[in-house]
């Protein structure tokens, strides 16, 4: 039988233990909180003795030409980068070599960029605080975007910004690698062949995350906070970009440091005896600093909607031909989005990577939905994923673009499709994709 009074002495015990729960929670913060508020303070930013670690990882010179069979195994990224070379790619070993130039390589850097606990960019005696300062690269930003990006990035994108953190390598697609200065998701123009990010495509990115990976959205973050932390990512992928530019032409044999002269500083007057590697970083890092500032003034702008409500079914289907037909004035899509991307074959992107176009009925669309985000990717392509910009033939451009754009925005509701575009993607019953539902969600 039960005892009444063992139940009476649990329950009494049960309450001390609760209270001197609640009066331990409640009592140790207000004597200790001289010291948590010192120590999370502490917390909030780097140790000021932390220098960026020098890249020891693979670089990939050139991906192979053929298709990936499938995924790389999760946590085995670098064996995956390392097999490059057994498949017809090129990669070079920074960790194999040791020239004197290395040395030299990281000192420059430290002192064009600081340290995680000071980043700037450009040394002082290089006059390119002005250049920095109008793209919000000063070290006041850069240092509260430095204690952002460890509150809310570092884990996945790595302290360096090589998508390597400790969660990262885990992930499929893996965290963005910002060393080599490259961006997918894009407004701006193709001015002067640059493929530059404005600050808003990289706040957006945070806004909104990426749909389909593990980028979360930051939406709830505070506006000054956001662009910090896009200030700090321009700074990670100049300085990563630096790094990868001079290791990728001195790794190769018979490289000289004159070809950095020669390949990037092409209108660069140099004598022989200004061939260095301190002459080469500030006028390259101008160089870069004067691409952002372009990329600011050349924002894609989308042409009026030409349509009334009533037109739709018509440009929808006119999109559906540019989209899957092989005509000379056609932009036959399906050639990479196989079976409307269904079936797309697995592809190596610029870091070396695998990913696959994308599936149109699946209603995931990575860089926003919105119509002006559909339009930026028609005319900007997707770069480093080797998606190409659009290119309309046989006049009304305006027009064709948005007869495509009306086409993927609602391939994934085959109830918003006519009939004929509807049984081409899902056949004659017309049934939904496994991911689909038959209302187009509104824009964001």
């Amino acid at each position: 039988m039960p005892n009444p009074l063992a139940s009476r002495n649990r329950q009494k015990t049960g309450s001390v233990r609760k209270w001197g729960s609640w009066a331990l929670v409640s009592f140790v913060p207000f004597v200790l909180l001289p010291f948590l508020s010192t120590s999370c303070a502490d917390r909030e930013g780097y140790p000021e003795d932390l220098d960026y670690p020098a890249r020891t990882d693979l670089i990939v010179d050139e991906t192979p030409k053929l298709s990936p069979n499938n995924l790389s195994a999760p946590g085995a990224f670098e064996k995956s980068i390392a097999d490059l070379a057994l498949v017809g790619g090129k990669i070079l070993d920074p960790a194999a070599n040791q020239d004197p130039w290395r040395a030299e390589l990281n000192e420059l850097l430290k002192e064009h960029f600081g340290t995680p606990a000071f980043p700037r960019v450009g040394a002082s005696k290089d006059g390119l605080e002005s250049a920095a300062n109008a793209l919000n690269l000063d070290p006041k930003t850069l240092e509260l975007g430095s204690m952002a990006y460890r509150r809310h990035c570092l884990q996945c994108h790595g302290l360096a910004g090589d998508g390597r953190g400790a969660s990262g390598i885990w992930v499929h697609p893996a965290p963005r690698d910002f060393r080599q200065g490259k961006f997918k998701f894009l407004s701006t123009s193709t001015a002067r062949n640059l493929n530059r990010p404005s600050r808003d495509d990289l706040v957006r990115t945070f806004k909104v995350g990426v749909h389909g990976t593990s980028m979360p959205a930051f939406g709830l973050l505070a506006e000054e906070e956001l662009q910090a932390i896009a200030s700090y990512v321009i700074h990670l992928s100049i300085r990563g970009e630096m790094e990868f530019t001079i290791l990728r032409t001195l790794l190769k044999p018979k490289s000289q440091i004159v070809f950095l002269f020669e390949n990037f500083l092409p209108d660069e007057e140099v004598s022989k005896d200004q061939e260095k590697l301190s002459v080469f970083v500030p006028k390259y890092l101008k160089e870069i600093l004067s691409q952002y500032a372009l990329a600011e003034k050349s924002i894609l702008q989308a042409p009026e909607y030409p349509y009334k409500d009533e037109d739709l079914p018509e440009s929808i289907k006119r999109g559906h031909r540019l989209f899957s037909s092989q005509a000379p004035d056609a932009l036959g899509c399906v050639s990479c989005h196989v079976d409307y991307g269904r079936s797309s074959p697995w592809q190596y992107d610029e870091w070396g990577s695998v990913s696959r176009p994308s599936n149109l009925t699946s209603g995931i669309f990575k860089g926003g939905r919105r119509p002006i985000d559909l339009y930026w990717r028609m005319k900007r392509g997707i770069p480093p994923s080797k998606m190409p910009a659009v290119t309309i033939t046989g006049g009304d451009e305006d027009k064709k673009i948005w007869d495509l754009i009306n086409f993927i925005e609602n391939a994934p509701y085959p109830a918003k499709l006519p009939p004929e575009v509807r049984e081409a993607i899902y056949g004659k019953s017309g049934r939904l994709a496994p991911a689909a539902s038959s209302e187009k969600p509104k824009h964001q």
